[in-house]
């Protein structure tokens, strides 16, 4: 265990389908991790700089999120999974690692049935990965459905980024999300909407269908590459059952471990401190699992 984060660097990578702004940290087999709605680099740096005791960590902002540019095509996840072939073509990697929180599991996962030869493994923290998994009401279900129907006019976007850049109304919109979505942490919401921009918009979303909708197809042999798992049996965003059986159903060789937070994700980022605390010891096994 090192008791000093490894060094960073980042910097922006020109690609076919978008401009990237990267984070690479650590040593060791190349690692993606693939980021979750409204990541930016400084939010994620101590978990890369923990996931890079193991592995040359690369994480990159979301096309149209943070210093990344929007893609040069409408956003979908397997537009996102291509980016990410193209990202690990340039940097020369024959085969990689994966990791994805909460919306990236669907991106990761996405990746993965793309370029499922090439991965060594799949890390999942806390991922969406069936629409199903989402403890949403039949009723609060056709409510997002709508919303997302609604928000996807480019017209309605304009009105709706006057209301998130506004001191005043942004507030009321954080409101009907958390209401709508059961969102949490909604403080470091409220200060990144104000800053959106305009492109970030549409791919929100974009990625609000996606969760809404995702569902992958279940091979008829499991996949051999080691999956490590860890969510909260309290997640309240994510159903740990529904999620923990789409694992297995799709991966044979899971590391599995359940939590006992009371979020989905933490009110605040775990410091590289507290992630040796709590996670070294199961993703240290985790690595010692044979590919």
């Amino acid at each position: 265990m090192l008791q000093v984060p490894p060094s960073h660097k980042t910097y922006f990578m020109d690609l076919p389908l978008a401009r990237l702004h990267i984070l690479e940290t650590g040593r060791g087999a190349p690692l993606i991790m693939v980021p979750a709605t409204i990541s930016e680099l400084e939010n994620w740096l101590p978990l890369a700089q923990f996931m890079g005791q193991w592995f040359h960590v690369y994480f990159f902002e979301l096309p149209g999120h943070g210093q990344s540019e929007p893609l040069r095509e409408p956003f979908s996840s397997q537009s996102v999974a291509q980016l990410i072939e193209q990202l690990a073509d340039r940097l020369g990697f024959r085969r990689f690692s994966l990791m994805g929180f909460s919306f990236g599991g669907i991106l990761a996962m996405q990746t993965f049935k793309r370029l499922s030869p090439r991965i060594d493994r799949v890390v999942f923290i806390a991922p969406c990965l069936d629409h199903r998994a989402l403890p949403f009401s039949s009723f609060r279900l056709s409510v997002l459905y709508k919303f997302n129907r609604f928000l996807s006019d480019p017209k309605i976007q304009e009105y709706f980024c006057d209301l998130i850049h506004n001191e005043f109304t942004v507030s009321l919109v954080v409101r009907l999300l958390q209401k709508l979505g059961h969102l949490e942490n909604t403080k470091p919401l409220r200060k990144k909407l104000l800053h959106t921009a305009p492109s970030t918009i549409s791919v929100l979303n974009a990625q609000i269908h996606e969760i809404l909708t995702a569902e992958f197809e279940v091979t008829p042999v499991k996949h051999q590459t080691p999956c490590y798992f860890a969510m909260s049996v309290y997640d309240p965003l994510l159903r740990f059952d529904i999620t923990l059986n789409v694992v297995y159903n799709h991966f044979e060789n899971v590391k599995s471990v359940p939590l006992f937070y009371p979020f989905h994700q933490p009110p605040g980022a775990f410091t590289y401190d507290e992630l040796n605390r709590n996670f070294y010891k199961t993703v240290d096994d985790f690595m010692g699992l044979s590919v």
